[in-house]
Order: C-alpha cells, then sequence, then structure tokens
C-alpha cells in the first residue's frame, strides 16, 4: 500500500503496463498458435483468413492496437490512483512502546 502512496507516474505506469504487457505476452502467443492450426478464426475485412500468414497480418493488427489501448489505460489508470491516493488507507503510526520488557 505504501508503493501506490508514494510511488511518481513512471514507476505506477510500468507497473500497470507490465501486468498488463504480460496477459498481451500470453494472448499472443495463443493467437499465434491458432493463426497456424486455423487460420479461418482470422477475418480480414469480413473474410476469413485463408493462410496462416494473412491470420498472422491480423493477429499482428490487433497486437498493435491492444498495445496502444494498454498504454491508454495504463495511463489513465495510474492518474486516477494519483489523483485519489489521498484517500488509501494508511498504515498505522508506531507508538514507540515496546512489547518486551
Amino acid at each position: 500500500m505504501a508503493f501506490l502512496r508514494t510511488a511518481p507516474f513512471g514507476d505506477l505506469f510500468l507497473v500497470t503496463f507490465l501486468v498488463a504487457g504480460s496477459f498481451q505476452v500470453a494472448m499472443s502467443l495463443l493467437g499465434i498458435l491458432l493463426a497456424v492450426l486455423s487460420p479461418g478464426l482470422f477475418n480480414m475485412n469480413g473474410v476469413p483468413a485463408t493462410s496462416p500468414a494473412g491470420a498472422l497480418g491480423v493477429l499482428v493488427f490487433l497486437l498493435i492496437f491492444g498495445l496502444v489501448i494498454n498504454a491508454a489505460m495504463s495511463a489513465i489508470g495510474t492518474l486516477i490512483v494519483m489523483a485519489w491516493r489521498n484517500l488509501l488507507p494508511r498504515p498505522p503510526k508506531a507508538t514507540g512502546a515496546s512489547l518486551i520488557s
């Protein structure tokens, strides 16, 4: 929680972007597998791809679009956290008293 309260924009953006990016990498690997095994699942202008090369072209477009959306959502999410982080619960303050006597 302390990280959310004190981190600058760049650090918060990096964390959110990497989390979403790791999911995007996993889906990219699945997309490559599907493009090779079943290219007809990928549509180009409403027409199913007839070869893995055509399906991979569609996949590249989708990955670039997803990367742009990922960056936009990470930036907006970071700004929201920075705007509202004063409302996050604060850690308890140390009283200075020791439990060991």
